[in-house]
């Protein structure tokens, strides 16, 4: 039976269950003092071991340690441990030789032993035994003869792992140490409170056929600490503040159905939403090892058609606000979160969410539309204003030097625009007086082209004056030793200068 049973499990869940007795033991027992537990991992000798404070096991209780189904606390208490057997298969899956010892409060300390020659033999009776004093209210579990080792770079990982799943009882009365260094909360609530989306949260009761129920708590929204390689998005569950799965993108949670939450991608990145479910363990929808979830279970099937409707909502909002997450998304990093009342976010009254803001254009397609009789009237007019859009586009992206870039675009389309506009401006620029050769010789000195524009067209002289400032720097990048680093100020007081020559000389709008 004890082999049968531990094939699923690893060093995360076969720790995390071990951390789940004492948890529980712990909120039993009123959370009267603060809890310590200490997991040491010891690669070089291949060691486990997990002590807690968190009262101990009775003399009379001992049996109930390995006892299949045995358990000491009541299913329908809002714990984590249920099955009865977690931490007994947990201690074997992890290695053949399993030392556990407690002591209840004041009393006498006792030992169990579990080897591999206890498991292979039929006889279920095991012997306890006294020891010297442990530390009063403790239990300590002692793992070796591991059957799959462990590295340095897995007590890494087990570290940040046990920082997510136990993040809500860190951040209580409750310390978790790995070997000898307290783990750090880890939160997913790193919720961006755009205008057009803020996020959204959903609190209310899911009533089993049973008569008992289950408080659930829903909130989705959009991120802000979203890292593309890690596919950090997606829906989280936590069952009685223990973390059981998180960033799943499946379709049971609406992904994969093009009406719903659509397929996995990069345009939906920033959709999270989180599941808090608070309630008798015996109705929690985990599997035994509390490391998935169970679609098929009431408690789910209840609030499935409201996570939906977040998963889904905020999907399509991060596809709708994609072309500019950083000024429409990341920037708003405070604000409050929507409240949508218990009747309204039942199975029955599904949520009530604002609406999706239209879908924004590319801003080429907003220039080229605001300009469109100018285009058709003026085609050489075209590249200024793609070259415009060019800019908005560059300065939105994460390159490090994207403000020389743009600068270096921006005069140079000042200078094509006073080209086009006395080649095409025959009535100011006859042919026959402004050859190619006399253009050519003409554009050796721009301070020539601006003076010979500006006796036919009256452009500000401060207009003319930033224009200069800004070709001075341009120089400085291409001629000078020095490297200079224009800022997000300049770029934009020169982009504005531009469109106010282009709106001059042409009669384009920015």
């Amino acid at each position: 039976m004890f082999w049968s049973i531990i094939s699923d499990y690893d060093l995360r869940t076969g720790l995390c269950e071990l951390i789940d007795n004492a948890l529980d033991s712990w909120v039993v027992g009123g959370e009267k003092t603060r809890l310590t537990i200490d997991v040491g991992l010891d690669p070089a000798r291949q060691l486990i071991s997990v002590t807690d404070n968190a009262g101990g096991v009775k003399q009379s209780d001992l049996r109930l340690l390995i006892a299949p189904g045995g358990r000491l606390n009541d299913p329908n208490a809002e714990i984590i441990g249920i099955f009865g057997v977690g931490g007994k298969r947990a201690g074997i899956a992890l290695g053949e030789r399993v030392q556990i010892r407690s002591r209840f409060k004041n009393e006498d300390s006792f030992e169990i032993d579990i080897s591999k020659e206890w498991l292979e033999t039929p006889d279920w009776s095991l012997n306890y035994y006294r020891v010297p004093g442990i530390q009063p209210r403790t239990t300590e579990v002692e793992i070796s003869h591991l059957r799959k080792s462990f590295t340095a770079g897995d007590v890494d990982a087990i570290r940040k792992h046990l920082g997510e799943i136990y993040g809500c009882f860190l951040r209580r009365n409750c310390t978790i140490k790995l070997n000898g260094r307290a783990i750090i909360a880890h939160s997913f609530e790193n919720w961006a409170y755009p205008p057009e989306g803020r996020p959204q949260s959903a609190h209310f009761d899911a009533e089993i056929a049973t008569g008992k129920r289950v408080e659930v708590n829903i909130t989705g929204g959009l991120i802000r600490d979203r890292i593309p390689e890690a596919e950090n998005y997606g829906v989280y569950f936590y069952c009685n503040q223990r973390l059981v799965a998180k960033e799943l993108k499946v379709r049971e949670v609406g992904y994969f159905v093009t009406s719903e939450a659509g397929v996995p991608h990069p345009d939906a990145s920033l959709c999270r939403v989180i599941v808090q479910l608070q309630g008798p363990a015996q109705l929690m929808p985990w599997n035994s090892s509390k490391s998935a979830i169970n679609f098929d279970h009431e408690v789910f099937r209840y609030i499935r058609p409201t996570l939906i409707q977040l998963t889904s909502h905020f999907s399509s909002l991060s596809r709708r606000l994609k072309d500019d997450w950083d000024r429409k998304v990341f920037r708003f990093s405070s604000g409050d979160i929507i409240e949508v009342q218990p009747e309204d976010a039942t199975v029955r009254n599904p949520l009530i969410l604002p609406p999706l803001p239209h879908v924004n254009k590319p801003h080429i397609e907003k220039l080229k539309t605001r300009n469109k009789a100018r285009i058709q009237a003026q085609p050489w007019t075209l590249g200024l204003v793609e070259a415009m859009a060019a800019v908005e586009v560059l300065v939105r992206q994460r390159f490090e030097t994207k403000n020389r870039i743009a600068l270096m675009l921006l005069d140079s389309n000042f200078e094509i625009a006073l080209k086009e506009f006395i080649v095409h401006r025959s009535d100011l620029f006859p042919p026959n007086q402004f050859g190619n050769a006399v253009i050519q010789k003409l554009f050796e000195r721009r301070p020539d082209v601006i003076a010979a524009i500006t006796n036919k067209v009256p452009l500000s002289p401060a207009l003319l004056s930033k224009v200069q400032h800004y070709y001075n720097i341009r120089n400085k990048l291409v001629h000078e030793r020095a490297t200079v680093e224009p800022t997000d100020n300049d770029v934009n007081s020169y982009r504005l200068t531009i469109e106010s020559v282009l709106n001059t000389l042409f009669g384009l709008k920015f």
